[in-house]
């Protein structure tokens, strides 16, 4: 199984806790999870924003230092939602960026943790998506409902 999700607790108004497994079942002794995929999936959109914004033509040493700040707290969140092994990788490959890091160092710190974030987002959805695959296999679409993206081959295109 690639998902596990935690019952709620009786009492408790907070959702079950979803964590998604990284690889596959050959793969899970190693420990790779998402133990927070929607605090992730926050940190890579907002990197993605910042990432944008240090390739812009307006960024100066004050913005870089900015930047900076906000790179270290989302590589913080980053950790916070992945298992501890793939935390360790987190701090290996991407230190925290200091006061002094520049415009250049930024950016070069930025664009590598992004692709290292991009991997693991790509992983995530593969597993949720082949994880929807297999519910719907075993359990029929929802009832009215067809999969996303599929037409019905019976039903006419509905004109404006």
């Amino acid at each position: 199984m690639t998902i596990r999700q935690e019952p709620k607790r009786t009492g408790n108004t907070a959702p079950a806790r979803v964590t998604v497994l990284i690889g596959d079942a050959r793969e899970a002794c190693r420990g790779y999870e998402v133990t927070s995929p929607t605090r992730l999936m926050r940190a890579w959109r907002l990197l993605t924003a910042v990432n944008e914004e240090l390739h812009s033509d307006g960024i100066d040493d004050v913005g870089a230092r900015r930047t900076a700040l906000v790179f270290n707290a989302l590589r913080d969140e980053v950790v916070r939602s992945i298992s501890p092994q793939l935390a360790a990788e987190v701090r290996e490959l991407l230190p925290p960026l200091d006061e002094d890091s520049g415009v250049a160092g930024t950016r070069a710190a930025c664009s590598g943790a992004l692709g290292w974030l991009d991997s693991l987002m790509t992983a995530m959805l593969m597993q949720l998506a082949e994880q929807g695959d297999r519910l719907v296999q075993e359990n029929g679409p929802p009832s009215g409902n067809q999969p996303l993206g599929r037409a019905s081959r019976n039903r006419p295109a509905s004109r404006p």
